[in-house]
């Protein structure tokens, strides 16, 4: 369970040049500050009727009481244990008076073309009303450069070109003052117990170091340009700013409770009120507001380990409850883990690697059209090398080439519909290659009709989809020795299958000798060490023999501490 504390976060927005500096002005030049003044006050009093009218006109909509309710300082952040409510609209009424509520603010940017609350609020209402002119109207922002920068993130965010609205948010972070950054940069209320500890001990400049590396690995989807979840938070930051300064929907005044609410669940998209018991018209009204749906948490539960080879796919837990933060890819209505067997076999200086996924079975991709990619990366800043194959078959293998010693690899899947995503990621070492000892590939699980294959490429192109099986058939296992030893030598070869306990009763019942501890599986065997320095090796196993289960297969050549691979398959 995640604690939940109250975290203030203050945002220092920087005050214009015509602020901060002092300047003769003549008497029309102070008439012109004036009118400024009266009109930015003038815009004020709008946006606060707006959102009283609002309040008064938002749509009734009650789903019941709260499962499960997380406390954030005066908010309870819930969703409903129903499944496909639908949020109603919020009505005519509402979008005529955001249209009106725009065209003065419109007007008053004309008039004062410099001030950065009204040009804010500007983009706020036309990305809440979806008006796709918020982009223009941000590259026309005639405000504190960082500010529009920002804005423009936020546009280009929201229209889905996380690319551009990346390189927004980047040239706004630049530009911004040194403690306002801080604050942006600031990751700490999106991260899991475990690791807030040492990152609120990291100064500004370490941070930003460890950001760097935190963003990369939280990017939902490799294959979609940009960083969407970086500039979703950037976005929140944003809205944040927008509304610290504002009058908001829920009638409530500004604290860091709200703040906290939309860094790490989002900014509400719509917005209801419970019926009223009530007789009287001035009741109070009690809102609610929506987020898009459904969230998932990206954060790995630790901090990015120094070595890419101990982040495992395990460590990911996109669908944590509670969540510490979520986000709700536009482009994905479901977001799923990916069974994909991957295996890393050495070329030379390069690494291959196979990648095989099977979702015939599978509900979403089984039923869209989806394209799918292998991409693998040796740190934040590398060019990625990527293998994507538009209108994928539901079986698919792919493979890529590549020249890190450790790297991130993920395999992952995208409905062309936005019906769903779903991807497999982890890290590895780069597997030892020296011709002065044994060393060995990864496992790679093959069809075995009709025989078994006799080299990579072959074994590519039967690579079994995903590390699920079907007991009673009889799979291949591939895999390839390097190295060479001295001709008159012999290798001695174990493949063990051992059952790999799980949930707390089969453990209990092993304890209390109820039931019988599980029975590894080996097998043992002879190779000839000098069969040269690379050694295509493949074997038949036959799953009839095994129980129904998780079992860890392990390979290894006694004596040679490198000559070692295991792979964690289930069969059922």
């Amino acid at each position: 369970m995640a604690v939940v504390g109250l975290i203030a976060l203050t945002l220092v927005v920087s005050e214009s040049p015509a602020q901060t500096q002092f300047q003769p002005t003549s008497l029309q030049n102070r008439q012109a500050l004036v009118d400024s003044g009266e009109i930015s006050h003038r815009m004020r009093d709008l946006q606060a009727q707006f959102e009283r009218r609002r309040r008064q006109m938002l749509p009734r909509f009650y789903i019941g009481a709260a499962d499960h309710c997380l406390i954030v300082g005066r908010f309870c952040e819930w969703h409903p244990n129903v499944q496909d409510y639908d949020v109603p609209d919020e009505g005519k009424d509402i979008r005529r008076a955001r249209a009106e509520l725009l065209r003065d603010l419109e007007k008053a940017s004309i008039a004062v073309p410099g001030d950065d609350w009204i040009v804010g609020q500007r983009i706020r209402y036309l990305v809440e009303g979806h008006d796709t002119t918020a982009i223009s109207v941000a590259r026309s922002c005639k405000a504190t450069r960082w500010w529009c920068d920002a804005l423009l993130g936020l546009a280009l965010h929201v229209g889905g070109n996380f690319a551009a609205a990346d390189s927004a948010f980047s040239a706004s972070l630049e530009a911004m003052p040194t403690l306002t950054r801080c604050y942006w940069i600031n990751l700490l209320p999106l991260l899991d117990d475990d690791v807030r500890g040492s990152y609120k001990k990291m100064t500004c400049g370490q941070r930003e170091a460890a950001d760097a590396r935190i963003w990369w690995i939280a990017d939902p989807l490799f294959m979609t340009p940009g960083n969407e979840r970086r500039t979703e938070h950037f976005s929140r930051v944003v809205q944040t700013a927008l509304q610290k300064d504002a009058v908001n929907t829920y009638g409530s005044s500004w604290g860091g409770d709200l703040a906290e609410l939309i860094l790490r669940f989002g900014w509400a998209e719509k917005w209801t009120r419970e019926p009223s018991q009530s007789f009287y018209a001035d009741a109070k009204v009690n809102v609610t507001g929506h987020e898009r749906e459904p969230g998932f948490h990206f954060f790995l539960t630790q901090l990015p380990p120094d070595s890419l080879a101990q982040i495992v796919d395990s460590l990911f837990d996109i669908h944590q409850f509670p969540p510490r933060e979520q986000y709700a890819p536009g482009y994905a209505r479901a977001f799923e883990h990916l069974d994909a067997q991957v295996a890393r076999f050495r070329r030379g200086d390069s690494t291959r690697i196979v990648a095989a996924y099977d979702v015939t079975s599978d509900t979403i991709f089984s039923r869209h059209a989806f394209d799918a990619a292998l991409i693998a990366m040796g740190d934040e800043a590398t060019t990625p090398s990527s293998r994507q194959v538009a209108e994928s078959p539901t079986r698919n293998v792919l493979t890529v080439s590549t020249p890190w010693k450790t790297q991130l690899i993920g395999v992952e899947l995208l409905a062309r519909d936005s019906a769903g995503a779903a991807r497999w990621r982890s890290g590895f070492a780069e597997v030892p290659l020296d011709s002065g000892t044994i060393s060995v590939s990864d496992l790679l699980f093959v069809d075995a009709a009709p025989l078994l294959p006799s080299d990579l490429e072959e074994a590519t192109a039967r690579a079994h989809g995903g590390t699920t099986f079907s007991r009673g058939k009889q799979i291949g296992l591939f895999w390839e020795l390097y190295g060479k030893t001295p001709a008159d030598s012999a290798l001695p070869v174990s493949l063990t299958i051992t059952p790999v306990e799980v949930g707390f009763l089969k453990r209990a019942f092993r304890a209390l000798r109820i039931a019988a501890k599980p029975t590894p599986l080996n097998i043992r065997w002879q190779e000839n060490g000098a069969s040269g320095v690379l050694s295509p090796r493949s074997v038949l196993l036959d799953l009839s023999l095994v129980p129904a289960g998780k079992y860890s297969v392990k390979l290894e050549v006694e004596g040679h501490p490198l000559a070692t691979a295991s792979r964690t398959i289930e069969i059922k």
